[in-house]
């Protein structure tokens, strides 16, 4: 998966979970479900894109080769 696409989709769950906030308010209960859902695959992104920006600087700050 590419950085822009992890982007995208993070920006997409955390949408998704504005958007069951405020749709969802008769069915708690599915709300609740939804909201869990969503803030683990954010929190799944969150952490691929986190990663992948240290592996990137680690890459850019390399020593030079002897």
């Amino acid at each position: 998966m590419t950085l822009g696409t992890a982007v995208l989709l993070l920006a997409l769950a955390v949408a998704g979970i504005v958007l069951v906030y405020k749709f969802l308010r008769k069915k708690p209960k599915l709300r609740i479900a939804c909201i869990v859902l969503l803030s683990l695959i954010a929190l799944a992104l969150s952490c691929y894109i986190g990663l992948t920006l240290i592996f990137i600087d680690a890459v850019q700050n390399q020593p030079p080769a002897q």
